[in-house]
């Protein structure tokens, strides 16, 4: 599910739930489409994630479960972005974005943490806005012809 799935699974849980949570992941699974064990340990590791790195949610995307800022409609990886294009300067990156500076250090934190899943993202928007890039050139070149 998104981009934390690729991981070798290679360890076994066996919990007992209540029938509320049990009914609650069936259809919450049916709704996404996904298996429940799958959305389990999306949501389990997901979990596990958010205590490691208070302010950051997760949110659905046409690409899968992103690492997000809590309240804002910021993704980790923009952060990233804006955080080097300001050098490093963790205040500059903040004023631009409109949050404060722990928040651009909680997503700094949590790629610490999880780099190659954000780097995958990075590259996915640099793929993306070049396509548009690339299509907008073209429809450009045809209307002039």
């Amino acid at each position: 599910m998104g981009h934390m799935s690729a991981e070798v699974l290679d360890s076994r849980l066996n919990a007992r739930l209540p029938r509320r949570v049990k009914e609650g992941l069936a259809g919450l699974a049916r709704r996404r489409h996904v298996d429940e064990s799958e959305l389990a340990r999306t949501l389990l590791d997901e979990g596990l994630r958010r205590e490691k790195h208070p302010g950051i949610v997760f949110r659905n995307t046409p690409t899968g479960r992103e690492a997000a800022i809590e309240g804002r409609r910021l993704y980790v990886w923009q952060v990233m972005e804006t955080v080097w294009a300001s050098d490093g300067d963790t205040a500059q990156a903040a004023d631009y974005l409109g949050i404060r500076p722990d928040q651009v250090d909680t997503a700094v934190g949590y790629f610490a943490d999880h780099r190659v899943e954000i780097e995958e993202l990075i590259a996915l928007n640099q793929e993306e806005a070049r396509r548009g890039m690339d299509q907008a050139k073209r429809r450009k070149q045809v209307r002039r012809r």
